[in-house]
């Protein structure tokens, strides 16, 4: 390809052909023969070459219809204006949409080294960038063997991101004028990168899109996953899971498979969907097994977190207000008199309690409580837990194993806080189940009512408690003596 600047009479009046870069060698006379038909040939008339000559090998390039599309494209870029060009402006381009090109490896760094070979004025109106490396340079450059790069740079060609321009006798070569422009060049045509710039910039744009609806569509589905799997758990503790749980966990565990598969928004969408379909129906199947205790659906599976609570601890001593004594769960011998005490039961005992002033339930530290319930103790895996470790393992675990119910040990968090209904309950387990005439279900809904009404008093029972385990009394506690 030829760029002449000068009035020579070999180089004057260029015919229209020569300077609109035209298709060259084999196949300006086929088009023209497919154009016109190879069956309408008129008497007198010969072709230019027989069927034979088409189908024998001549070494030229093997060119595709989208690769001859790609070169007439090229043909029609006429350069920016003078002063106009950016080429590594169109190099950034090509580098943020090259991704998504479905090029090979080592694309852009070819492209990138091309374009360097370049100067801005090869970029401007009446001329064109080219350049002519040879093979064995891109190899060494590359770090490829010469059929890779042959492969690499038949793709940029069909991919329409260089196009290849032939000399006669397929070499690559080029010279420059004084002025540093180009004369003649055969090799690899960079103008693609420049009437492609906004198509770049554009597909790069999509590109970042896509991302983001990505991104946000697998925060969904994380979200419907976890909310689901949540619901689950929920479920299980208010009820048995119904049959369709299983069908549901089914359908969950293969969206999720599907979500790793997925690599574009408009399939993953689908997806999330019909994640989010399922989580509906989760909670349809929760609201449903709790319609029995529909105050159960607006509040937290383990009660309230915190709620102010008085007991009052300046009470006389009655044995009748205590629920240790007063649930009649005690046995009555023929005389009229109990035949089972209860820990507050011995006159002894009552003379040697003074509750005046008393320590709060509040100040009992949770690593007492442990100690003194063995069965709550048994749940805490803790070396040093909390109170939200005791909270947790009395909700959970022990309630389970009293048979408490979770409506029960909510309203039990709703009169009493979240620490005190678990001291509860953890006083009901150190009882024996003969003590229970209802069973501890039955106790714990007897002691929820009691504190509901004011008469509860758990820190009697903690001293009772303390006096079977240590064998000390309350005034020695307190240091009365």
């Amino acid at each position: 390809m030829r760029l002449d600047n000068h009035d020579s009479p070999e180089n004057q009046a260029p015919s229209q052909a020569e300077t609109s870069f035209p298709l060259t060698g084999l196949f300006a006379p086929v088009s023209s023969l497919f154009r016109g038909g190879l069956s309408h040939q008129t008497e007198g008339e010969t072709m230019p070459f027989s069927h034979k000559s088409i189908a024998a090998p001549t070494g030229s390039r093997r060119l595709t219809l989208t690769m001859l599309a790609a070169r007439e494209r090229a043909d029609e870029f006429v350069g920016a204006a003078a002063g106009s060009a950016r080429p590594f402006s169109y190099l950034a381009a090509f580098q943020e949409a090259e991704p998504y090109l479905g090029l090979p490896p080592q694309a852009y760094k070819l492209i990138a080294w091309l374009v360097k070979q370049t100067m801005p004025h090869d970029w401007e109106e009446g001329s064109r960038p080219i350049c002519w490396p040879s093979a064995a340079r891109q190899a060494e450059f590359l770090g490829l063997s010469p059929a890779r790069v042959k492969v690499l740079n038949r793709a940029l060609f069909e991919a329409g991101v260089v196009i290849v321009r032939d000399s006669e006798t397929g070499k690559r070569y080029g010279r420059r004028g004084a002025d540093g422009r180009i004369i003649e060049a055969y090799g690899f045509d960079l103008s693609p990168l420049a009437y492609r710039h906004d198509e770049f910039i554009r597909l790069a744009a999509e590109a970042k899109a896509e991302r983001e609806r990505m991104r946000a569509l697998k925060k969904r589905a994380t979200r419907a996953r976890r909310g689901i799997r949540q619901l689950g758990e929920t479920l299980a503790a208010v009820a048995p899971l119904p049959r369709e749980w299983t069908r549901l966990e089914a359908e969950t565990a293969e969206l999720v498979a599907a979500i790793r598969q997925s690599c574009r928004s408009e399939d993953l969408a689908l997806i999330v969907c019909s994640l989010e379909s399922s989580e509906s129906e989760a909670a349809a199947l929760l609201k449903q097994a709790s319609s029995a205790s529909a105050e159960l659906v607006s509040k937290s599976p383990v009660g309230l977190v915190s709620k102010p609570h008085d007991i009052s601890t300046n009470k006389p001593i009655d044995p009748e207000d205590t629920v240790i004594a007063a649930e009649k769960s005690s046995r009555v011998d023929a005389s009229g008199r109990s035949g089972q005490h209860s820990e507050f039961g011995s006159q002894e005992f009552r003379e040697t309690i003074k509750f005046q002033p008393y320590e709060r339930i509040e100040k009992l530290h949770p690593g007492e409580l442990i100690d003194l319930a063995p069965r709550l103790a048994s749940h805490i895996a803790s070396r040093f837990p909390d109170w939200r470790d005791v909270v947790d393992a009395a909700g959970g675990a022990l309630r389970h194993e009293l048979g408490v119910s979770q409506s029960l040990w909510v309203e039990a968090c709703e009169a009493l806080g979240r620490p005190v209904a678990a001291i509860a309950l953890a006083l009901v387990s150190t009882k024996p189940s003969e003590h229970f005439t209802r069973g501890a279900g039955g106790y714990f809904a007897t002691m929820v009512k009691r504190a509901r009404t004011g008469e509860l008093h758990l820190d009697r029972s903690l001293w009772a408690l303390r006096r079977a385990r240590w064998g000390i009394t309350p005034r020695a506690a307190a240091g009365g003596g």
